[in-house]
């Protein structure tokens, strides 16, 4: 491809050379770099990929994009001067790749809580409705039944565009993708073509990025400006907002609280095995049943059929499919030990996410709720104590261990989460050791508790220092139950 195509809808100013040279390959990682490439330096946030140019154009790139006035003294180097790099790699990457996403339909969802469960559920309902799937989130990627490592929630917009185009290749008809406010925010999805976009709520988390939650709903924002279509819960009023200022021409509005919504969920049955309840709909009642228990699982559940009808699905598809097969993996994951007590898995590692299922747990518990839980390195910190406020309140006794550090010391994290603890009295210890803490809790279980792992979920691994070392909660669990008597 000419470089001169591949720019055609950034703005841009050439500082040198020329822009009819072929194009073989571009990226933002000087590592990736080859031959005829396109090196984009993005200013990041522990690197400066202007520093990294020289060792771009000896690896072969012929072109660099920069945000910096750079002169280079090898004059058969292009260089590209642009004011947002981020939105020139994904209008480059998009234009590479022959634009794939326009070539199926894409579902986006985005919220606080509730994208991974929500894409999984959407996109069950679209193979049951015979379209060939792809989807991209947190858990894995997938292209039909070929799973893909995934390392971050929403990839990075060269990425993405590449793993479009592997699935116009094949054939794929409909994509649901989780999309984060970070990859908003940094354009990674900029030039991507949103058929539907689906909010499910917003709740602290993030403010180490974003600052301001704010800052934070603007940036969940942005995928309503992309998507002629959007599906809104309105019991949060920050779904009100995005309605308020979204371009899209087709909405539908779901909540359990607002009887102006055009889904609306009642009568909520919450059982250790699932939850049932009734949904109003164009004047009909259906009934509804999930495999996962609580009040967060009413709203995954509207928020997939409303995308699903949305996509020209037929709701009572919808609600098969969620009535025999909506369990998700790391999300509410129950197991039942010998001696009488239940232990839940699930990947609450936020304020609202882990409130949302102790109060659920409240519910059910007929004896002790015990919580194991942290808080994870190198993130938000403003959450720990409002966590450790949560847990408390809701919990019998909570162990605070350890969740991906990083490279933070694992102690002053749980020290934190103590602030927020401690005013409520409640009994709990702490332990560095995250399985040490998970055998503790189990110890002390007796018929009728429910113990919660909460933070880590379907995450196989835990990051200590930069080293990501292997560890899995639901083979913790099973482990043990295995060794009861």
């Amino acid at each position: 491809m000419k470089l001169e195509g591949l720019l055609q809808n950034v703005e841009y100013t050439l500082l040198q050379g020329d822009l009819n040279k072929n194009i073989r390959w571009l990226s933002q990682d000087s590592r990736e770099i080859a031959k005829d490439s396109v090196f984009v330096c993005i200013d990041g946030f522990e690197q400066d990929g202007h520093a990294y140019i020289p060792s771009a154009i000896e690896k072969g790139a012929t072109a660099v994009v920069v945000t910096k006035y750079v002169q280079l003294k090898d004059e058969g180097v292009t260089v590209i001067q642009v004011d947002d790099a981020r939105t020139a790699l994904a209008s480059m990457s998009a234009k590479y790749f022959n634009r794939p996403s326009n070539q199926f339909g894409l579902i986006g969802v985005t919220g606080t809580n509730g994208k991974t469960s929500t894409v999984f559920l959407i996109d069950r309902i679209l193979k049951a409705a015979g379209k060939k799937t792809g989807l991209i989130g947190t858990i894995e990627n997938r292209i039909g039944d070929q799973v893909l490592q995934t390392s971050r929630t929403t990839p990075d917009a060269l990425s993405l565009q590449h793993l479009f185009y592997e699935m116009v290749k094949e054939n794929v008809s409909m994509v649901t993708m989780e999309v984060s406010s970070h990859a908003l925010d940094m354009k990674r999805v900029y030039e991507s073509e949103f058929d539907i976009g689906v909010f499910t709520n917003l709740t602290l988390d993030h403010l180490d990025y974003h600052k301001t939650m704010e800052a934070y709903r603007d940036a969940k924002l942005e995928l309503f400006k992309m998507a002629p279509k959007a599906v809104i819960n309105v019991d949060d009023p920050n779904g009100r907002y995005i309605i308020e200022h979204s371009t899209a021409k087709e909405t539908l509005t779901y909540g359990c609280d607002s009887d102006d919504a055009d889904m609306v969920a009642h009568d909520v049955h919450i059982d250790i095995k699932g939850t049932h309840f009734k949904l109003n709909y164009n004047g009909g009642i259906h009934h509804v049943d999930i495999q996962t228990p609580g009040r967060f699982s009413v709203y995954n559940a509207m928020a997939a059929i409303g995308a699903a009808v949305m996509s020209g699905i037929a709701l009572e598809t919808a609600i098969e499919v969620l009535r025999e097969d909506s369990v998700i993996v790391g999300r509410f994951e129950t197991y039942m030990s010998k001696k009488g007590y239940h232990a839940v898995v699930d990947y609450a590692h936020a304020p609202d996410g882990l409130e949302n299922v102790l109060s659920t747990i409240k519910e059910l518990a007929q004896g002790k709720i015990i919580t194991v839980f942290g808080c994870g390195g190198d993130r938000d910190r403003s959450k720990r104590p409002v966590m450790g406020e949560i847990a408390g309140r809701y919990s019998d006794v909570s162990i605070i261990t350890s969740d991906n550090p990083r490279t933070e010391e694992p102690q002053a994290i749980i020290d934190e989460v103590e602030v927020g603890i401690k005013p409520t009295g409640a009994i709990y210890v702490t332990e560095v050791d995250r399985v040490v803490a998970i055998h503790k809790a189990l110890d002390m279980a007796q018929k009728d508790d429910i113990v919660l792992i909460a933070g880590k979920g379907h995450e196989d691994y835990q990051v200590i220092g930069k080293i990501k070392i292997h560890m899995d909660d639901r083979e913790i669990v099973t482990d043990y139950m295995k060794g009861e008597v």
